[in-house]
């Protein structure tokens, strides 16, 4: 089974205000007895977060909703997101309930992703 794609009649990209990526850790660091510590990569699949909020229409909001708690089952489901960078379309999860706050006549929405390898 393919993954829920982000839907065409959304907007496909966050506002640049606020956007934020954030990369995973993958180090691990060993204390030596002697010398530097010692450094290695965790994993060569590691996930890194992408952040950022968009406007939306009353109309989108509301098959915002619908893709949250009905396609992507609350949030439980990965799917398809346009890459930021305009890239491939990434496979993210939502890692937070998203944050609805009024903007003038539309809507702004927070959303926190988590990148999959």
């Amino acid at each position: 089974m393919s993954a829920p794609i982000w839907p065409a009649s959304l907007p496909q990209a966050f506002l640049r205000n606020g956007f934020a990526e954030e990369e995973a850790d993958n180090l691990i660091i060993s204390e030596m007895s002697i010398g530097p510590v010692k450094m290695r990569r965790r994993t060569s699949a590691n996930v890194r977060s992408i952040s950022g909020a968009m406007h939306m229409s009353g109309a989108q909001v509301a098959e915002f909703r619908t893709f949250v708690r009905t396609t992507i089952a609350d949030r439980s489901l990965a799917f398809t997101f346009p890459d930021p960078f305009g890239g491939t379309a990434l496979l993210v999860r939502m890692t937070s309930p998203y944050r609805l706050s009024p903007r003038g006549i539309g809507w702004r929405v927070d959303i926190d992703l988590e990148v999959l390898p």
